[in-house]
């Protein structure tokens, strides 16, 4: 069992099951949780306890090979226990005009592959393998804070894999991912994204308050399934009627795509999607993907998509790429895949 997947809860509760008092069990936990983290410890534990503990649960951390964009995005292939791989990025994004400060986002994946098979990522070519259990999703983050120096505050579940069919492991990482005495990041700074999966939109609202994005990439029908193949399964009226019942802002994810989904057109049938929902959208220029046949319109027409949008009263934000050189950009995670194409 490894200590990365232990909230301190459960940790307080193995260390009462042992023999400690309630004050020596938290004493412990904090101790425990705040060494994961690499922060200080603020009061020494019992020393036969913390051995115990110690030999308990597994601590070491997985091996990573790094790879760093010239925009300061770190990419990370992390090599699992039973020997698949996943890739974690952290995302650097400069002080600017707008930024008084860089801001760091972890991108953190929740499966080995995707079942869900999106015709732009690089990760659904892989099928899926298997879930991520909490541990490994938070030893992500840990590798990353490690490298980095500090635990950065962003976080987005947007790697590989989708995160609501893994839904108790991403919420129990969330969990451990919040702890004051360890990594502390808030809540309100995690956010999980999806393709749709309506009845665990609503889990994922109920049970937490994290932020949610849903990949919509088109809003015909028709046009969805293309790119989109869970649409076979949950239509977007369902998945707008979600959203409606969301209980915060919820960010559309819109890949834009040449001769797809960058017209006018669908800029304005996006529009009238978000009319009336509590919503903010994320344009993304597709980045080099499986189908060469497919790239991003030029940087003058994604512009004039998100002045479209913001004339029909919709609040957009325009997400130029970070990582591309490494293969760290959105829908470029490919795991075993690179590997075999390095090979």
């Amino acid at each position: 069992m490894h200590l990365a997947g232990q909230t301190e809860a459960d940790l307080a509760a193995w260390a009462t099951s042992r023999g400690a008092s309630r004050g020596g069990a938290r004493v412990l936990a904090r101790a425990l949780v705040a060494g994961l983290a690499g922060r200080p410890v603020r009061e020494p534990p019992a020393r036969g306890l913390f051995a115990e503990a110690r030999s308990r649960f597994e601590t070491d951390m997985p091996a990573a090979e790094v790879a760093q964009d010239a925009d300061g995005t770190v990419r990370f292939a992390v090599r699992l226990g039973d020997g698949n791989l996943v890739e974690t990025v952290a995302i650097h994004q400069p002080a600017s005009r707008l930024r008084a400060k860089e801001r760091w986002t972890v991108c953190l994946s929740s499966q080995v592959g995707c079942a869900r098979g999106c015709v732009f990522c690089e990760t659904g070519r892989l099928g899926l393998v298997r879930n991520l259990d909490a541990s490994e999703i938070v030893l992500q983050y840990a590798l990353v804070a490690r490298h980095l120096g500090f635990a950065p505050p962003n976080v987005v579940f947007m790697g590989m894999g989708e995160p609501l069919d893994n839904l108790e492991a991403v919420l129990r990482a969330v969990a451990v991912l919040r702890e004051p005495a360890g990594f502390a990041v808030p809540e309100r700074r995690i956010t999980v994204s999806t393709v749709g999966i309506v009845p665990r939109m609503d889990d994922l609202f109920a049970r937490s308050r994290v932020n949610l994005a849903v990949s919509l990439h088109a809003v015909d029908p028709a046009a969805r399934l293309a790119l989109l193949p869970v649409a076979r399964r949950f239509s977007l009226g369902e998945v707008r009627a979600a959203i409606a019942r969301a209980p915060r802002t919820v960010l559309l994810q819109w890949t834009l795509i040449q001769g797809v989904n960058d017209s006018d057109r669908e800029a304005d049938a996006l529009a009238d999607f978000a009319r009336g929902l509590d919503v903010r959208v994320n344009l993304i220029p597709l980045n080099p993907g499986p189908d060469p046949r497919q790239v991003a319109p030029p940087l003058a027409r994604c512009r004039a998509f998100q002045r479209r949008l913001a004339a029909g009263g919709v609040r957009t934000l325009l997400r130029l790429p970070h990582g591309q050189s490494v293969g760290g950009a959105c829908g470029q995670l490919a795991g075993s895949l690179r590997t075999q194409a390095q090979g």
